[in-house]
């Protein structure tokens, strides 16, 4: 495989089998596959679902992938040759899917917002879809599931737990791939919320905790000024909802920045509102 699309294959046997129990597939279940590779897991999932979408841009492993279907003679797997960030998903499934896959360290970020989609434009296809499950970098992964107060706590812990409930299933050692990783991995699943809460105005919520994160050693009074104009204020609006001035990004929780972001709307005192 190219070192461009920075995958690593998993083949370990004992980790393989760990997959397939954790992903609860069921015989009426679409998945959808990134990164299907030479087709190891995608022959386990197509042997107890309806239906899978193989996607590999790969052109140098696709041929094997191929072969192994047809040894395997398995006629519900379908195989999308491009790379998952062009696939439109909608178009692959207009049922509920599952999306599993080992992907491409270097592309985590791109393949998330893929999925889920950003505060102020979720993903079309979040209807449809029901869980993801991923193998991620261990410090990836431990974003995605970080509470606050902690290190790990990011804008991506935010918007990833406010389109799924995550959850770390098990860690994965660097044996277990070919070629083996530089970085510990781990096995995610997020599972998607039915109902998301209301933001009344998410492009001025996705600024907001963008500035406070760019600044994330700062008091977030101090981080903010960039977008109101004076510090004084950013205090007044603080302490109408109660928080403390010396609190910095990852003491808030993801209703405190709702909360924020609802009164300096209200106010209307937004300094620079296209930034």
């Amino acid at each position: 495989m190219k070192k461009s699309f920075g995958q690593n294959l998993l083949i370990d046997t004992t980790f393989l089998e760990k997959i397939i129990k954790a992903v609860n597939l069921q015989p009426d279940d679409i998945v959808v596959e990134i990164g299907s590779g030479s087709g190891v897991l995608t022959i386990l999932l197509a042997k107890q679902v309806k239906k899978v979408f193989a996607v590999e841009p790969e052109r140098d492993i696709l041929k094997k992938l191929k072969e192994n279907i047809k040894q395997n003679k398995l006629t519900n797997v379908e195989i999308v040759e491009n790379s998952f960030l062009k696939v439109d998903l909608g178009k692959l499934s207009n049922k509920p899917f599952k999306v599993i896959g080992n992907i491409p360290y270097n592309l985590t970020s791109k393949i998330l917002l893929k999925l889920f989609g950003e505060f102020d434009f979720p993903a079309s296809h979040l209807k449809y879809l029901n869980d993801v499950y991923l193998m991620l970098q261990l410090e990836v992964s431990e974003r995605l599931v970080a509470k606050p107060d902690t290190k790990a706590y990011s804008p991506l812990t935010l918007l990833i737990q406010y389109y799924s409930e995550s959850e770390i299933l098990f860690k994965v050692p660097q044996a277990a791939f070919l070629p083996a990783p530089k970085v510990k991995s781990a096995f995610v699943h997020l599972k998607v919320k039915s109902k998301l809460q209301n933001i009344e105005d998410p492009i001025l919520l996705r600024k907001i905790i963008r500035a406070a994160f760019q600044q994330r050693r700062k008091k977030i009074v101090n981080a903010l000024q960039k977008l109101f104009p004076d510090k004084k204020y950013i205090e007044q609006k603080f302490d109408e909802i109660n928080l403390g001035h010396t609190l910095r990004a990852e003491n808030l929780k993801f209703e405190d920045y709702l909360l924020l972001a609802k009164s300096v709307k209200q106010n209307g005192q937004i300094l620079h509102p296209l930034q």
